[in-house]
């Protein structure tokens, strides 16, 4: 249960959202797709996009041949959650002709900052723009565009107080194919409103006549595909449109006609790595397709494409497939692991798989159907064969199950609907893995895999700010490392379904450009966040580069470890995103050197529990750098705190930055850094700043000096008392110790300030009562304690004790006459 102090907390950490802009580097990418084997202009418009410098992509296939700033928008554009576009940079991209099909993530370098993410689509169609100059344009059968199959048409939805329809003219013959995919809500680049739109697709003939239709897709989800094979030579036309009426402009399509094929699904939808596997593809207008599909030497995911637009998904495994047995009630699986395979074709459907378990194996089970664009909603039990009930029953998968880790629980996925499970048999014996369709629905296309393994170690890392709607935050999750400089990210582990190991770990980058290297410190059992420190030498020129992190076990354990970040684009207001994407590599890049450094002086003395420390800072300014510089810490270890957020004033240059820590901080030393930014720009996401970091240095955390006891103690209106504390030394001190008392009621003061010195066993304040101090008892009693070492001094708080004010003796005579 969340305490009341822990929401205000949440409440208070999300404030600047309210108060302060909530913008991206990125808002558009025009156009939004490309076909490859071509060479495109695209503009990518924004905030903060000045002197920009390389396009950075995460997949292979496309190039940015130039880039270069273009005058700002005419006219500022207001953004949902404050800030405005106006920036615009002008790219060249060369698209590979067997570039991947699909999206393709991509980040901006400037002179100063890496961007947040967008995307670009890539298609294997000529990319054809909706001509239409006017809302209503071309919405009647008689002003359809014509276009010609195997398109991919550009357009969008401009419905201001009346819906906007689109309306394209195709020429077909009998017998012939005609596949429309709608890509909207997938193609979206939107972080905030603006994109709330469900589309439809409808396929007409010439008179307006409805021959298929389609709004929401499995394979898609709010995102429609429709298919017919043409009755007659002639023309047609592709109606695209909103499902329910949002008045609102700027709803960008990307609409795929063709005379493709387009099946829905795979079966079986995997197989072994490196083999081919003979597969019926499911769901087209004409019937099924048989196909020989060669499977790639890693497992994992893998896109289908055959000729259409977009892929069938499939998965690949280290293991034999398994198919149902549609004659039997069950299947026989002679060993695990294995890849268990079948649909569920009609309503009430269920399918079961008997296996041999043994009481203390461990295997990992996942369901694949909804994750593979099927209609499935799968619910799995397992039971041991002539036990009374099941050992295991799931119908949905957390986050953490489906390996998504850096994920918002607000982001909607639709693997998410796909159990996944850790089973530990409780005893020798067979059991059946039985499947349904939740609802008790099924259909021909309704196709399933379960996959079972043997469950692995398995810690991966992950970057992700807590932040509002967990959008991306540059400021904690951007690694932008300055030439001769350093920066400092957060980096947060997360274990895999069933992993046993929870000793040290230690990180190691892959893919690090030369001259630059990460600091990590190694992460104690049980730790799942620590600060690593990116370092590049002085002549490191600026570029971009894809790493990954990954944990390796102290102990020489063998360890999966892999790396991901999510990306959320936002469909409708409240943080619920219809769109996401996530990648494996991290993004760094080495910057141009910043106008200013940050120090920190190491600090000579351990910061002691229920103590404080205050940290000398200096920032070393170039010249002309006259403006202020915010700094603070990012990370501290548990039971510590760090001051927030100070601003040295652009004519200081030395502050401070004060520590805290509490009794649940654990005594270690830790390595520490301060990151700094220019104050321009927005604070929130931390787009429009430039950052830097101090280098790492060591804090110690130590026990304090003393203990303190007390017995409860009584003082009476007009009068004094002695507060004593038994002291317990637990480490040395030099010279003397102040102390002074606090929690005391109003009217009772201290009379005296005690010292104390190494062997006192009692520390004694004189407190004195006016005959106006507040009656009562008082349990928040305690010590501030000063020691100086060093130079410096350290304050702790320590000590719980009871004080009860009564009332004065005369007083108490009168009121019993």
């Amino acid at each position: 249960m969340r305490t009341f102090s822990h929401i205000l907390g949440l409440l208070c950490f999300a404030a600047p959202a309210v108060v302060n802009a909530m913008v991206h580097h990125i808002e558009a990418v025009t156009p939004r797709a490309g076909q490859r084997g071509t060479t495109v202009e695209v503009v990518i418009d924004g905030a903060y996009l000045k002197d920009p410098r390389e396009v950075l992509f995460f997949r292979p296939g496309i190039k940015c041949l130039e880039v270069k700033a273009l005058p700002p928008l005419e006219r500022k554009v207001s953004l949902h959650h404050g800030g405005y576009r106006e920036d615009q940079v002008l790219c060249r991209f060369e698209i590979a002709p067997d570039c991947p099909l699909g999206l393709h993530p991509l980040k901006l370098r400037t002179a100063t900052e890496l961007t947040t993410l967008s995307t670009f689509a890539v298609t294997a169609y000529p990319v054809y723009h909706e001509q239409e100059q006017k809302q209503g344009a071309n919405d009647a059968a008689s002003a359809a565009e014509a276009i010609a199959l195997g398109t991919s048409v550009h357009g969008r939805i401009d419905s201001v107080r009346l819906s906007d329809v689109d309306l394209y003219r195709i020429s077909g013959k009998a017998g012939q194919h005609l596949s429309v995919e709608v890509d909207s809500v997938w193609l979206t680049e939107r972080h905030y409103a603006e994109s709330e739109f469900d589309l439809m697709v409808r396929l007409l003939d010439a008179n307006g006549k409805e021959l298929a239709r389609n709004d929401d897709s499995a394979l898609h989800l709010q995102d429609p595909i429709a298919s017919m094979v043409l009755p007659k030579d002639g023309e047609y036309l592709v109606e695209i449109k909103q499902r329910v009426f949002k008045d609102g402009p700027r709803c960008y399509y990307l609409a795929h006609i063709g005379d493709h094929p387009r099946p829905l699904v795979a079966y079986p939808a995997g197989g072994k790595a490196g083999t081919s596997v003979q597969t019926a593809l499911l769901g087209d207008p004409e019937g099924e397709v048989k196909q020989s599909v060669s499977l790639p030497a890693m497992a994992g995911d893998f896109s289908l494409y055959n000729k259409m637009p977009s892929p069938l998904p499939m998965r690949v495994s280290a293991y034999d497939n398994v198919l149902e047995d549609r004659a039997a009630e069950e299947t026989h699986v002679k060993a695990l692991p294995a890849a268990l395979n079948g649909i569920i074709e009609a309503a009430g459907d269920s399918d079961a798989f008997t296996v041999s378990a043994k009481k203390g194996e461990r295997w990992h089970v996942k369901v694949f159907a909804r994750s593979l664009g099927t209609p499935l909603d799968p619910r799995i039990s397992i039971q041991r064969v002539g036990a009374e009930n099941a050992e295991v029953n799931a119908d949905d998968a957390t986050l953490e199950d489906r390996g998504l880790y850096a994920m918002s629980r607000a982001i909607q996925r639709k693997e998410m609907m796909d159990p996944a499970i850790v089973w530990e048999p409780k005893e020798d014996g067979e059991y059946a893995i039985s499947i349904t369709d939740m609802r008790g629905l099924g259909d021909p296309t309704s196709v399933y895999r379960i996959e079972v393994d043997a469950v692995l170690d398995e810690i991966d890392t992950f970057l992700q700010a807590r932040v509002i709607d967990m959008v991306e935050c540059p400021r904690l999750t951007g690694i932008t490392v300055p030439q001769g400089g350093q920066w400092t990210v957060n980096v947060n582990l997360a274990d895999g379904p069933g992993n046993t190991y929870k000793g040290e770990l230690d990180l190691v980058a892959h893919g690090l450009p030369k001259g630059v290297r990460m600091i990590a410190p190694r992460m104690r059992a049980g730790q799942r966040q620590t600060p690593v420190q990116f370092v590049a030498e002085a002549g490191v020129k600026p570029q971009c580069a894809l790493i990954t992190l990954e944990c390796k076990a102290v102990d020489g354990r063998p360890l999966v470890s892999r790396s991901q970040q999510s990306f959320p684009f936002l469909g409708h207001s409240g943080g619920r995103a219809w769109h996401s994407f996530v990648v494996d590599h991290y993004a760094l890049a080495v910057m141009e050197p910043p106008p200013f450094a940050i120090e920190v002086a190491q600090p000579q003395i351990p910061l002691s529990q229920n103590g404080e420390l205050t940290l000398a800072v200096k920032v070393v300014r170039q010249p002309g750098f006259k403006e202020d510089v915010e700094y603070q810490f990012d990370w501290v270890p548990n039971g510590v705190e760090g001051e927030p957020t100070i601003t040295l004033p652009a004519d200081k240059s030395e502050g401070t930055l004060r520590l805290s820590a509490s009794t649940a901080a654990a005594p270690g030393t830790y390595q520490l850094a301060i990151t700094a930014s220019t104050v321009g720009g927005e604070y929130y996401l931390g787009t429009g700043r430039t950052r830097t970091s101090t280098k790492f240095f060591d804090l110690t955390i130590a026990q304090p000096y003393i203990a303190l006891k007390s017995n409860p103690t009584a003082v009476r209106r007009g009068e004094k008392a002695q507060v004593v504390w038994d002291i317990e030394h637990k480490k040395p001190f030099e010279g003397e110790a102040e102390a002074v008392l606090l929690g005391l009621p109003k009217g009772v003061s201290v009379v005296n300030a005690p010292k104390f010195k190494p062997g006192d066993k009692q520390l004694i304040f004189e407190i004195a009562a006016t005959n106006d101090a507040l009656l009562g008892q008082y349990k928040e009693l305690s010590c501030e304690i000063t020691v100086s070492e060093r130079g410096q001094q350290i304050r702790q708080r320590m000590g719980k004790g009871i004080l009860r004010v009564d009332p004065a003796i005369a007083q108490t005579s009168s009121t019993s006459r």
